[in-house]
């Protein structure tokens, strides 16, 4: 998350992370192995049988940070599939045992135990609207950075969120008619409030705050991005 390994490193840490940790069937990472014994010497999460708390579960908090650390080095189906993972189990009421929501982990059965953690949903939610959407402060700025898969445009070539930014309500709409995945899109063409944006090499768009703040404050502001 802090952005010190290198892409090699990042990609090596995901070998492992599938290699040992990754539970097929339940379909999510684990937080560690089994170590088949009490090691008390690493502090009491390692007292707990495997696969309840700290020691081994699927912990809801880590692999949301975990995603949102793979979204920020540009590994965005490894995040996805990470991420997706927590919503698909949660789904599976008859396995998971909760309403959909975001406990705080699932253990060895998949059940979802201690629900509902607002911390690993505040990060789940920011991850989808700072990741996932690319909508995000920057020293003040809007930045604009998509890094939506395929799978987010299954149903619908558009897709759209919307929220408060420098007082100022704006909708951020993406339009991808091709239905193109993360890598194989760019950003073609940027409207704000139907006024055509110029566009540059760079796959994502900056707002100024003075862009912002000049915006009218009693409409929704409309920022359409097209990808192809």
């Amino acid at each position: 998350m802090a952005g010190i390994p290198r892409s090699w490193q990042v990609r090596k840490i995901l070998k492992s992370v599938n290699k040992y940790l990754f539970d097929k069937q339940i379909g999510s990472v684990h937080l560690n192995t089994d170590f088949k014994q009490e090691q008390l010497d690493l502090g009491r999460a390692f007292s707990f049988s495997y696969g309840e708390k700290e020691n081994g579960a699927i912990f809801s908090h880590m692999a949301v940070m975990f995603s949102f650390a793979l979204y920020k080095q540009g590994f965005v189906q490894e995040a996805w599939k990470t991420l997706s993972s927590l919503y698909q189990i949660t789904a599976d009421t008859p396995r998971s045992k909760v309403y959909p929501c975001l406990p705080e982990y699932f253990n060895l059965e998949g059940r979802g135990m201690y629900p509902y953690l607002t911390g690993s949903a505040s990060w789940f939610m920011l991850t989808m609207l700072n990741q996932v959407f690319g909508v995000r402060g920057q020293d003040g700025d809007l930045v604009i950075e998509p890094k939506l898969s395929a799978e987010h445009f299954r149903k619908s070539s558009s897709i759209s969120v919307e929220r408060m930014f420098a007082g100022k309500r704006i909708m951020v709409k993406l339009l991808n008619p091709g239905k193109l995945a993360y890598g194989k899109y760019k950003i073609i063409k940027a409207c704000l409030n139907s006024e055509s944006l110029p566009i540059d090499k760079r796959n994502y768009l900056v707002f100024t705050r003075e862009t912002l703040l000049a915006l009218p404050a009693y409409k929704l502001n409309l920022i359409e991005i097209h990808l192809a």
